[in-house]
C-alpha cells in the first residue's frame, strides 16, 4: 500500500475551499487531470483534510474560472462515480468561488 501523505496523486490540484458540506478543487493542469486521477486525489484529500471526507461533496472546477464542474461521488474517499454538474449547480459554485476570492458576484 502506498503512503499518499508522502506520495501525492499524479494530478495537480488546488483546494479552493473546504467546509462541512463540500470541497471544491481546481485542476491546475499538472501531469494528468484531476478527473483522470480522481481515486488518488480523493484518497489524498481524505487523509489531509481534518475529519476526512465524511459527508462531503467534492466538486472539481476543470480550469480557473471554468463554467463546467464535476462532482466526484465517493464513499469515505473511495471513488464511486464522476458526474457533470447541472448548469444551475455550476452557476452556484462559480458564485460561491467568486465570493471567496473577492470577485464580483453574478447575482
Amino acid at each position: 500500500m502506498f503512503d499518499h501523505l508522502i506520495m501525492p496523486p499524479r494530478a495537480g490540484y488546488a483546494v479552493i475551499t473546504t467546509n462541512d458540506f463540500m470541497v471544491i478543487v481546481r485542476d491546475t493542469g499538472d501531469i494528468v487531470s484531476v478527473l483522470e486521477d480522481a481515486d488518488a486525489v480523493l484518497e489524498h484529500l481524505s487523509l489531509t483534510i481534518p475529519g476526512g471526507l465524511r459527508r462531503k461533496r467534492v466538486y472539481v472546477e476543470s480550469a480557473p474560472s471554468a463554467s463546467d464542474f464535476y462532482e466526484v461521488m465517493h464513499q469515505s474517499g473511495d471513488l464511486l462515480d464522476i458526474v457533470m454538474c447541472s448548469a444551475d449547480q455550476a452557476d452556484y459554485l462559480q458564485q460561491h468561488i467568486a465570493s471567496l476570492e473577492g470577485g464580483p458576484g453574478n447575482g
